[in-house]
């Protein structure tokens, strides 16, 4: 059964896009969609930002910095597929309410967005 699961994922990727680990030592001016940016050195980030998954492309970033409140803890799989933990929610402008699982956008019930029918969500 294990390949029939390895088959699924690979259907899977190539229709629904995955958020992805990229390092940086600092911010590129433009962000690409479907992407998680570590800022600083790979051992040490200390900021992951990515763009809203809603379509209103406004920045997000995180504080990594455990001391600091908020902040997130990030885990990256052998594929550089991203979790982030605790979910993310704009409390501006959209209202986006979404966790990042193994890659995947998993909306809140609470959400400001518009879910669409066939969307995740918690």
């Amino acid at each position: 059964m294990k390949w029939l699961e390895n088959l699924a994922e690979w259907f899977g990727d190539r229709f629904i896009p995955r958020y992805r680990a990229q390092f940086v030592e600092d911010l590129p001016d433009r962000l690409v969609k479907h992407r998680v940016y570590f800022v600083g050195e790979k051992e040490e980030a200390w900021q992951a930002a990515l763009l809203c998954p809603c379509d209103c492309d406004a920045l997000i970033q995180l504080s990594l910095v455990e001391r600091d409140n908020p902040s997130w803890r990030a885990t990256i799989d052998r594929r550089g597929l991203v979790t982030l933990h605790p979910s993310i929610w704009r409390t501006k402008g959209c209202r986006a309410h979404f966790f990042v699982r193994h890659g995947r956008i998993a909306w809140a019930r609470d959400s400001g967005v518009a879910l669409p029918a066939d969307s995740r969500h918690y």
